[in-house]
């Protein structure tokens, strides 16, 4: 592949990726640093009143989101963490065929000693890499925030040793003051829980990436690109709000590529079930099978692998049209 046209994508495309990078660290470290500073058994018993409609909303169970583990993956659900991929992916897909053919710099670029193909897959590999780096960034500001973020320790009872045998019991109804009143995060969540979580992330930005690259290839014109790719991730959101809502419709879920964005999901089988984040299929029961963390990845980012194929066979067969 063309070294130099690699170059020109990189100077193209590097301010948006350390952006995009820098803007979602800061966002993961912050948002854990938040879930330090809130103490959940205040607000447990009004939550629990709200069980039901927050579970019609949520993928995983209540349960679940009340621990450590369970609102730090609820980190990569926020707008800002979705946006911030999506917005990468979006406007690195509209920038291939669309978005030169729209300012007349597609013939230039063609005249040059450069194929098709090649053009192509440069930008592609940028695309690609840029989504990883993106979503290695969300994991480092969580993992930071993890080591960094001290939570508050409820009341710790004073322990005994019993003699003879040195076991200590805790003795009910009284309080250690020597006990540390702040413990690290560290303590309650282990990093490796969270990267399945952050690969789904990975996952999704390929899809996006792969799917506006797609719509791109027989474009003209990049703002319609854009329009086209952000309709269908509206679409597609309110799609995925009305599968979890609506409980008589459960074929909605089939309907939306969010279903195969769960990371609260995935750290709950990192937490409960190591071979579940790690495999395709694993069972829950003995008549009950579910989506491993693998299926997720694979799912997403071969439908936006499939995209950038789609793209490259549309990009190299068609005629382009004269700048206007």
């Amino acid at each position: 592949m063309n070294l130099a046209l690699l170059r020109q994508v990189w100077r193209e495309s590097r301010l948006l990726m350390l952006g995009c990078s820098v803007a979602l660290f800061a966002f993961c470290w912050v948002r854990v640093w938040i879930v330090g500073r809130i103490d959940m058994s205040r607000f447990q018993g009004i939550l629990e009143i709200l069980k039901p409609e927050f579970e019609n909303f949520s993928a995983v169970d209540f349960e679940q989101a009340l621990t450590y583990p369970g609102r730090v993956a609820f980190t990569f659900t926020e707008p800002m963490v979705i946006l911030l991929i999506v917005v990468w992916s979006i406007a690195r897909g509209s920038d291939t065929v669309s978005g030169p053919l729209g300012k007349g710099t597609m013939e230039m670029m063609l005249s040059q000693p450069v194929s098709r193909f090649q053009y192509l897959m440069s930008k592609n590999l940028m695309t690609l890499l840029g989504t990883m780096v993106i979503a290695a960034s969300g994991y480092a500001g969580l993992a930071c925030g993890i080591e960094t973020t001290t939570v508050k320790r409820e009341n710790q009872p004073i322990k005994m040793q019993i003699p003879l045998i040195k076991i200590e019991v805790e003795v009910p109804f009284t309080r250690d003051a020597n006990a540390p009143k702040r413990v690290p995060l560290a303590d309650f969540v282990d990093k490796g829980d969270l990267f399945p979580s952050a690969l789904n992330l990975f996952g999704l930005g390929i899809f996006f990436g792969g799917f506006t690259t797609l719509m791109s290839s027989w474009d003209q014109y990049r703002w319609r690109t854009i329009a086209i790719a952000a309709a269908f991730l509206i679409i597609q959101l309110m799609l995925r709000v009305l599968s979890l809502s609506l409980e008589d419709m459960p074929w909605l879920r089939y309907t939306t590529i969010f279903s195969l964005y769960e990371p609260e999901v995935l750290v709950s089988y990192a937490v409960n079930t190591k071979d579940g984040a790690w495999s395709f299929l694993f069972q829950t029961s003995q008549e009950e099978w579910k989506l491993g963390g693998l299926a997720y990845l694979t799912s997403l980012g071969g439908g936006g692998l499939a995209g950038f194929a789609g793209a490259t066979w549309i990009f190299c067969r068609r005629d382009l049209p004269a700048p206007v």
